[in-house]
């Protein structure tokens, strides 16, 4: 995205503080601290928790001093008090009366933070991907299972009309048998430059467990972009194309892929972590399911169909945006569309159905948290680890050039001894990999 349209969405989603619905918080708030208060934390958690008159925010924790303050000033500018700020996610957890955390820190942060939350007996919401190796995921979900907390994995579009309704048009036939899936996103990605680390960011400790990086910048003041360093993140798949994987998962009811293929390179963006273009295949028990994604400025032929699902059956095409959903019938006859399948990326109209669906989540979490049940979250830990070690599983099918045939029970890789080599990534002294300390 270039840097003008990013300012334009920091602008409009500053704007969206101090309009709209009006902060009512219920008699009885939960407590809530959130760790990461970048864009994502601030502008999309923090404001919609807020908004959906469910939670009290308690205190603010992160490590780059103008993160925090950008939240603090959008929350004053709100009418709203500024919470207590901490450095240390260890101390926002000891918060008395704290009652849940939102983690939204970078990738390699969330198993150590999440473990840690679930020891202490804090509910969760939880954004993804929850891991960014197999076995941190095995050790979280390990941690889960011995735990009494509530987690939400942030899938905002699971609470959207747009699934169900997909769902139901297939088992009701008029697509005929799905013989294939393909979701993509083909987007343009900019170059990062890398800057003297500010002093304005205690950089040693946002690297983590993670290896030291160089810090590279981000057109938005007080971020980088940790997304394109292979080091912090898997890709786009693993970080945003999951959020298409999970709805394919949930319409069609698929577990983890048996097998998973994947082919890409670099061939404009040179200089990047991450490959510009690629391919992967994953096998749900003889159901093919595709990934395509470029980088450098790809138009569709149908350019509304650049980010979204086909659903390929035998009476008819099926194509999946984030607002709206469109049949191609395979006897040439009309084509027939619901919602609205063109909705720009970014619009106003855009953003008011991400702030609708946030709300409707944050509603069911605390739904959850007060009935002291998970069985009414639709991003279940479950779904969160089935998606996210698929994207993990097809990063390493890249990467060693190899399919990735799964063991489900140990969650081992078979007859790639490369790829299995690579389901524990050591950490940074002194940081403990959780998996390790089981």
């Amino acid at each position: 995205m270039e840097r003008r349209e990013f300012l334009k969405s920091s602008t409009l989603a500053a704007g969206a503080w101090i309009t709209g619905k009006p902060f009512r918080q219920t008699d009885n708030p939960i407590r809530l601290g959130i760790v990461g208060t970048g864009w994502w934390g601030t502008d999309y958690l923090l404001r919609n928790a807020l908004k959906s008159g469910e939670f009290e925010i308690v205190a603010l924790c992160d490590v780059s001093k103008v993160a925090l303050q950008n939240a603090v000033d959008k929350m004053t500018a709100a009418g709203i008090a500024a919470p207590p700020l901490f450095h240390s996610y260890e101390e926002l957890y000891d918060v008395p009366g704290l009652e849940a955390v939102a983690i939204a820190t970078p990738t390699h942060w969330h198993p150590l933070q999440f473990v840690a939350a679930c020891k202490k007996g804090l509910h969760i919401w939880q954004e993804k991907p929850i891991s960014y190796d197999i076995r941190e995921a095995q050790a979280m979900r390990k941690a889960f299972q011995a735990s009494d907390v509530i987690v939400n994995i942030d899938f905002p579009r699971l609470h959207a009309p747009i699934n169900a309704e997909v769902k139901d048009f297939i088992r009701s036939g008029q697509a005929g048998e799905i013989y294939q899936i393909q979701a993509n996103i083909h987007n343009p990605v900019g170059p990062s430059k890398e800057v003297e680390i500010p002093d304005t960011i205690d950089f040693n400790t946002y690297c983590g467990p993670a290896p030291k990086l160089k810090y590279l910048e981000h057109p938005r003041p007080g971020r980088m972009s940790w997304r394109v360093q292979q080091g912090f993140s898997r890709g786009i798949f693993a970080d945003w194309g999951i959020h298409y994987l999970q709805n394919i998962r949930s319409i069609m009811n698929l577990g983890l892929p048996d097998e998973v293929s994947a082919i890409g390179g670099i061939t404009k963006n040179f200089g990047q972590e991450h490959p510009d273009h690629l391919e992967v295949r994953l096998n749900y028990g003889g159901l093919p399911v595709m990934w395509s994604h470029k980088t450098w400025g790809y138009t569709a032929p149908q350019t509304h169909t650049k980010i979204g699902v086909f659903y390929f059956g035998d009476k008819a095409t099926i194509f999946a945006a984030d607002s709206g959903w469109e049949v191609y019938p395979a006897d040439g006859s009309t084509r027939k569309e619901y919602g609205n399948v063109r909705v720009a990326l970014g619009s106003d109209e855009y953003e008011k159905e991400i702030e609708r669906v946030f709300i409707a989540q944050f509603e069911d979490f605390a739904n959850a948290i007060r009935s002291k049940s998970n069985d009414t979250i639709k991003g279940t830990f479950d779904h969160g680890f089935n998606s996210t070690t698929a994207g993990i599983y097809a990063d390493l099918a890249y990467q060693t050039r190899q399919q990735v045939t799964i063991d489900k029970v140990n969650m081992d890789i078979k007859d790639n001894p490369a790829a299995q080599g690579l389901l524990l990534r050591p950490y940074r002294a002194p940081y403990r990999h959780p998996y390790a300390q089981d």
